[in-house]
Formats: C-alpha cells, structure tokens, sequence
C-alpha cells in the first residue's frame, strides 16, 4: 500500500497534467452523508485522518487538514508523518482555507475540487471567498479516481421494504403530501439527493452505508409522475414490481443526468436543497430548467413524526434502556477484574442490544472514553490506544442503536471506583444544565440557538462549557444525525415544533483529566396555551438511570432534586419488569431518591 506522501505526490501529477494549483477533497459523498460508502472515504485515504469532518487542501509543496475542536487530539496523532498540516478551526490566529489559499497561490490561482462531492452551496461559498484573492474555484473530474488503486466499487446491497405499521403513512401517502406542497408553490418537481429523505419517502431501507440504513438513489417526485434512481439489482422481483404498480418509475442511479435530460423542460420550475444536492448535478439543473432553491420538502415531513413514529420510538427505547441497564450491570460486575479496556466495552453494547426484538445494528461506531479520554469529545478507541479499566476513573459512554421502530442516541459517565469532589461538582453541574433543557417552557416559533443558552446558563455563570451542540435531531430508522433542528449555537432557522426529536446532551471535558456529558432524547410536546400563544416543552423519553455516585444533591435546587427522583422513578418503572431479579435489584439501588 502506497504511504500518504506517495498518494500526495500522485495528486500533484495529475494537478500539474490538469495546471491546478490547489485541489480540495472533502471526503463526502455526492449526497453530503454524514457516513458514507468506502467508494468515497477520499479524506482518510489521501490524509489517513479517519475523522467524520475536515477538508484537505493539497498545494504544489503544501497540505492541509481543517478540522474543528472534536478532531484537534485525533487529528495531530493521525497526520503525523504525513507532511500535511493540521489547522484546527476555531482557534485564533488559524487561517480558513480560503485565506490560507489566498496567501498561498498566485493572483489568478486555480483551485478546483470535484463537482460530484461538493455541494452547490459550498462551491458557491468557496468560489465567493477565494475571488476576493484574485483566486479561481472550478469543478474538475475526480483526480483521486486516476490514482486510487483499488478503490472500492459502489455498494450493492439490498434495498428492503419499511412496514407501514413502523412507518405511520404509505408512500403513496407521502408522495401526495409532497405534490400537494409542489402545487402549492407553483412548483413542478422535487429533486432530492438526500438518502435519509428518499429512504422516508419510499419507505424503503438499505445498507449502503456503515451505521445508516440507506441506499444509494435520487429521486425526482413531480406533481403526476415520480422517478427513483436506484440499480435494480438492489430490489427484489416483488419490491420491483410493488413499486411499478404504484406507479414509480424506476432508473439506474448513475442515470440521474440523463433522467433530469429527459423529464425537465426549460419552463419547469424545480425545486431542491442546494446544500445536499451536488454541484454538478446543480448545474444541470440550471441548464434545463428553472431552479427553485430552498429547503427539501420532505426536510420538515421527516422531521415531525408521526403518532405511530412516536410510538415507535418511545418502544425503541424501553428495549435500548433494558439493554443499557443489562450492560451498566454487567460493567459494575466486571470491570474490576482487569480484563475490560475502552474496546471490549464497546464491543459489549451490540451484544446486549441485540437480544432486543427488531435490532438493526448500531446507529454510530460507540464513543468510549476513560478517564482523558473521556475530554476527546469524538474519541474513538483502537486496541493501539485503549486504555485498560484498571482503577478509580470517570467513563464516557455513548452509543446508540437502530430498530425497526425507532433510532436511539444515549450517553452515560460511569464512575468506576471512589470519586472525587471535583469530578460530582462537575457532573452535578453538567446534570444542572441538562435538567434546565429537559424542563424548559418555551413559545410556538422558538429556534434551537435561544434554546442552547438556557441548558448552557446554569455552567456559564460557573466559568463553564462546552464547545460541542446542545442536541440534534434523530430519525426514525434513519440518520441518528437529523435536521433541520438543532440546538446549539449554529444560525439555523428552523423552529422546534410538537412531533420533533432531539438529543440534549450538554458536557463538560477538563483535558488531560476526565470528560462528563449526559444525553437523553427529548419529545416537543405542547404543553398550554396562554393570552400569549402556545406554549411547547420537551418530554424525555430517554430511560436508563443517572450515575448516582456522582450527583452531589447539596448543589441541586428542591425541584431539580424532585426531577431526577421522577425520572428514575419512571425509569425502574418502565424497565424493572424486564430485567433478571439480579439486575432488577441493582436498578433499584441505581434509582433510589436522592
């Protein structure tokens, strides 16, 4: 195998051959997954960074990776040797890309990257910033395909039929909640590249993609006829045939240029997200119709479940707290007989998951961390850099877990061994600002971001923090990473609304020492109507017990206190009638009162 400095001077071949001057590569897919296939891991194997962000820039004599605070430890440790410079985004005095491009290329630079892996919007914003420098950006062919011996084929797995009964609404169903918006908008068609959107709206589910049941596909829904651009090899004969009666017309995936040839006029008015949508498939749209950029609309759909999606979910999580709580058990029994380091334990949680009915798999690789480890917000342990459980220490836990009735996300700090003042301080506080979140009152229209000081208020008049969101969206089935809400200090403008679902899990990470976060998902629900509007709240439908040992109850307030007793009361409630007597007994002694 080539070593990174060889697969870098290989790049520069072709951008020499190609007279490009910087080229940029993203790691991403023509979709913007968050995950995506081994066919497009670009960024680890020109860089050997694994992390799930970053943008390398490669130069004539230079490179790059930016990266933010999550990837800072992971980053230097993995780029090491490589002759490519880790930038950590955020700190001062760190140039962005464009700048660092700026200062680095000539007047009338070219800088280009391929137009299959970077979306509209993106290209757009870099084009923009970089002609500020005198700077040009262009789409080029994929230079890595010329150089990637190897390189990993499209997925081709299945593509399986989603129950209605998990799903609460026929696809037929969906499909005319979008053609009705089309009309209302005086639209003609939606042009979707988002995979978690197309698995919701066909109902339908693959595994394309390590830790997100989708497949690969675009779709274009019209307000008579509908176009799925999927390789047939993936559907059964019966799914086949079940989606042509119903009316869906299907095409191979890599005809999506020449589907969009076929079916749109220059007066057909398309709608689709810029920011998930390709530049290159952007462009064509430009070039055959009239584009209409906004939100998918499938986007807000997907977002508020549906009473059958909440039933779901909320079975989902009885099933994933009955295995957490076996393997919090089983951890307590266990690791002081020195045989468990951060890898074992995460090779524990599937083992206990999957003896629950209907799981998929797990919703993300499990983040481990003990003790410094713990302060890696996305650390990710190999058996190289493992740390044994051998003594007193906070552990890191978070996890999640796909079923058929619903996706889970769930972190806990486990105290193994005695703990230290400091360490209960720091939790307790980081509970505080959880519980602030958790029972938080707020009007019909409110965004994520004026949510985000409330859970952060309780640590900020501390001198305390954490640089990571407050919560994300999660799917059903789906993306455990979900828009279009958020929480957290990012300007996106979309309000909480009753049916959505999200994450609250503040944190607090002394480095060189332990990390603390706690998650939870949370419901909107409505809560009252007022002379002032409505009013909505967060139901936590998250049920597995806090650690005990850490809650120092002298820092919670009387109806903090009366929280975490309700919520563990509901905990052992809901989950004790499914537990070993063993571990049933251990629940209790987990969720006494305070």
């Amino acid at each position: 195998m080539s070593s990174i400095q060889e697969r870098l001077a290989s790049l520069r071949k072709e951008m020499a051959s190609e007279k490009i001057d910087a080229y940029l590569v993203f790691g991403t897919d023509p979709h913007m997954s968050e995950y995506v296939a081994e066919r497009w891991r670009d960024r680890a194997w020109i860089s050997g960074f694994t992390g799930s962000a970053g943008t390398v820039v490669c130069t004539k004599d230079k490179a790059g990776l930016w990266t933010d605070s999550r990837y800072y430890l992971q980053g230097t440790e993995e780029l090491e040797g490589s002759g490519i410079t880790l930038f950590r985004q955020g700190e001062a005095d760190v140039p962005g890309i464009c700048e660092w491009l700026g200062q680095e290329l000539p007047k009338g630079g070219l800088v280009a990257a391929y137009g299959w892996t970077i979306s509209a919007e993106l290209f757009r914003t870099l084009r923009k910033q970089l002609a500020v420098y005198g700077v040009e950006l262009q789409a080029s062919e994929d230079l890595l395909d010329r150089i990637w011996e190897g390189r990993p084929g499209l997925p081709e797995e299945d593509v399986y039929q989603y129950d209605v009964r998990y799903a609460g609404q026929s696809r037929q169903e969906k499909i005319k909640r979008v053609q009705q918006q089309l009309w209302s908008i005086k639209a003609d068609y939606q042009l979707l590249a988002s995979l978690s959107d197309i698995a919701w709206l066909f109902n339908l589910r693959g595994n394309d993609i390590q830790y997100n049941p989708l497949f690969l596909s675009y779709a274009v829904v019209g307000k008579e006829e509908v176009y799925l651009a999927v390789d047939r090899q993936k559907l059964s004969g019966e799914l086949t045939s079940l989606l042509e009666e119903e009316g869906i017309k299907l095409v191979p995936y890599k005809q999506i240029e020449q589907l969009l040839k076929g079916t749109l006029r220059a007066e057909s008015r398309v709608v689709y997200d810029a920011g998930t949508v390709n530049y290159a498939v952007v462009c064509q749209v430009a070039e055959l119709a009239e584009p209409v950029e906004k939100e998918d609309i499938t986007t807000q759909l997907k977002a508020v479940k549906n009473p059958t999606e909440i039933e779901g979910v909320k079975h989902a999580l009885v099933k994933d707290g009955v295995a957490m709580v076996q393997f919090l058990y089983w951890l307590h029994h266990s690791w002081q007989r020195g045989s468990l380091n951060e890898v074992s334990v995460g090779n524990a949680l599937p083992q206990y998951r999957s003896r629950q009915a209907g799981f998929m798999g797990e919703s993300f690789h499990p983040i481990v961390g003990f003790r410094d480890h713990g302060a890696v917000i996305h650390y990710s342990a190999d058996e190289a850099s493992a740390y044994e459980l051998d003594g007193d220490g906070l552990l890191l836990v978070d996890s999640g877990a796909h079923y058929l009735d619903g996706t889970t996300d769930i972190t806990r700090t486990v105290a193994l061994g005695e703990t230290a003042a400091q360490q209960r301080e720091d939790y307790t506080n980081v509970l505080k600002a959880h519980i602030n979140l958790a029972t938080a009152r707020f009007p019909q229209g409110i965004r994520g971001i004026q949510l985000d000081s409330i859970a952060k208020h309780s640590l900020w008049e501390r001198g305390l923090g954490y640089s990571h969101g407050t919560g994300h969206g999660v799917g059903c089935f789906l993306n455990v990473h979900e828009g279009p809400q958020s929480i957290s200090t990012k300007m996106i403008d979309a309000a909480l609304e009753p049916g959505m679902l999200c994450s609250n899990e503040p944190g607090l990470y002394r480095a060189g020492a332990y990390g603390i976060r706690i998650e939870n998902l949370v419901l909107t629900v409505e809560q009252f109507e007022t002379p002032f509007g409505r009013f909505y709240g967060f139901e936590t439908i998250t049920l597995c017990p806090l650690e005990p040992k850490l809650i120092e109850p002298s820092l919670l307030t009387a109806e903090q206190r009366e929280w975490v007793n309700q919520y563990h009361q509901n905990v052992f409630r809901e989950l004790s009638p499914h537990l070993s007597t063993e571990e049933r007994h251990w629940l209790e002694e987990q969720t006494a009162p305070l």
